[in-house]
């Protein structure tokens, strides 16, 4: 259970400086020509256009973070591909 709470204060941090930044960037007058995410970042790019609104944002954090811990999977490893 510890894991999990760490998880998700961790994973609820991330997204709330992203939903932060996002939201500070509009407050300015900043508008992207683009968006692209990974992973949790997909959240705030979804955030960020307007697909999804702030509290479905966070409720979609708090689901990923719950799902992933309690699927108990095994350790893995992420692999970085170039593309170029």
């Amino acid at each position: 259970m510890q894991r999990l709470a760490e998880y998700e204060t961790a994973l609820y941090h991330a997204k709330y400086l992203q939903i932060g930044l996002i939201d500070l960037l509009v407050e300015a007058g900043v508008k992207p020509d683009g968006i692209i995410g990974h992973s949790v970042g997909e959240l705030a790019c979804s955030y960020a256009d307007g697909c999804m609104t702030l509290q479905q944002t966070i409720q979609a954090a708090y689901v990923r973070a719950k799902t992933v811990l309690e699927a108990n999977l095994p350790a893995g490893a992420m692999a970085a591909i170039g593309l170029l």
